[in-house]
């Protein structure tokens, strides 16, 4: 049975972030086609949840990219998970069957840790060392740093328990000077996931940021050794094939008030992404002024009913509503420049960007409206992918005949808790 995890991320008028489980629903007996995702997401969230049926079009969908998700959203407004992206590029940039041609050392490095960790666990080995080793995981490539990281550690005292038991053979293929160099190089990968996948503060304006550090950090080194060289060449490669920084991401790092002032782009690209901003809040500001006529409209025609015939207009009346002065004000352009004159205190991190956003809703209105709207979009999809491994240790070898209802009630009472 496959199941399909659709959760919702969303930033409230008082400016917190939440995000909610809305299903962990069995997917139907049929081919996993973009054309079968789209119609079980609609059935879920129109049929089944309630939602109005405008909701696929007005959310950002953020998933991983399988062609046939790829394929169920291309309608829809769609960013692909960060997360995802960057596994992708480790997945590709350290494939030992291509390493092993190019750089056998590294290739051999990080077999014999895979293997030596599974040795230390199954044995039981794991017990006497000071700190835990951590295995590699099939599909989260995240966790060759953890796992190399988590042998550097311990590296003595693995020296020593093998020798005792004469079996050093099985250090031996673990370089320590290369197993040094991918600790140091991997780490700011495993900080970026790290960060990126957080569902507890905004994540979507620190994508640019992490992109270029990742990108300056896998640039050559003259001090490089030829295997050292070759590593951070294919990273470099691999992450200017995935890493593609999207217009949402841009607007994102302009509401970080501490960037605002965008220079990790050009003059061009600058002006483009202030013109974005425009464009969006000119729609807000149209959307209001439509409400207001409505409302005006709906009012005027209630007074006419209860007051009988209207008095009779000035005769200059028609001219004044023609041609009398209006002053014209470029509210979105002087919005803008008041939050760019604005000199802002704020945590490194950026994690009070919301908070500051609440403070200046006043000032800024338009765009703290805006702001509300793009963090509340998720940098990944790890909300689902931490559903995923609830369901693990709900469906396990005990409970395999667990209804789908069952399993969907039981996750959404642990996303709750």
């Amino acid at each position: 049975m496959s199941y399909m995890a659709i959760t919702c991320h969303y930033v409230t008028p008082t400016f917190e972030l939440k995000s909610k489980l809305l299903t962990t629903t069995c997917f139907p007996n049929h081919a996993k086609t973009g054309d079968n995702i789209r119609k079980e997401l609609q059935q879920q969230l129109v049929t089944v949840l309630g939602f109005d049926a405008s909701v696929m079009n007005n959310v950002v969908w953020v998933t991983d990219q399988g062609a046939n998700v790829v394929a169920a959203l291309r309608p829809y407004r769609h960013q692909a998970c960060q997360d995802h992206l960057y596994n992708t590029v480790l997945r590709h940039a350290l494939n030992t069957d291509e390493l092993a041609e190019v750089v056998p050392e590294v290739a051999e490095t990080l077999l014999a840790a895979k293997a030596l960790v599974r040795y230390l666990k199954q044995s039981g080995l794991v017990s006497p060392l000071p700190r835990t080793v951590k295995q590699m995981a099939e599909t989260r490539y995240s966790t060759v740093f953890l796992t190399l990281e988590s042998i550097q550690s311990v590296h003595a005292e693995l020296q020593e328990l093998l020798q005792s038991r004469g079996e050093s053979a099985r250090l031996r293929d673990v370089s320590p000077d290369v197993l040094a160099f991918l600790v140091e190089f991997l780490r700011p990968f495993s900080d970026a996931q790290k960060e990126l996948e957080g569902d507890k503060y905004p994540t979507l304006h620190l994508v640019v940021l992490w992109a270029n550090k990742l990108k300056n950090h896998c640039q050559p080194d003259v001090a490089d050794t030829p295997y050292q060289a070759v590593i951070r060449q294919r990273h470099l490669d691999w992450l200017m094939k995935k890493i593609q920084i999207q217009p949402l991401h841009k607007i994102a790092i302009f509401l970080w008030p501490k960037f605002n002032q965008l220079r990790m782009f050009t003059l061009a690209e600058r002006t483009d992404i202030q013109q974005q901003v425009r464009i969006q809040i000119n729609r807000f500001r149209e959307g209001e002024d439509a409400r207001r006529q409505e409302q005006s409209t709906q009012s005027g025609s209630g007074a006419v009913a209860a007051a009988g015939p209207a008095p009779k207009r000035r005769a200059l009346a028609e001219f004044e509503d023609a041609w009398e002065n209006v002053r014209v004000e470029n509210e979105d352009t002087d919005e803008i420049q008041v939050y760019l004159s604005l000199n802002p205190t704020m945590k490194a991190d950026g994690r009070d960007l919301l908070s500051w956003w609440k403070q200046h809703e006043t000032t800024l209105p338009l765009l703290a409206r805006l702001a509300r709207m793009v963090f509340s979009v998720p940098a990944s999809s790890s909300s689902s992918e931490r559903a995923f491994s609830a369901a693990g240790r709900v469906i396990e070898e005990r409970r395999t005949g667990l209804a789908p209802e069952t399993v969907d009630a039981v996750l959404f009472l642990h996303d709750a808790k």
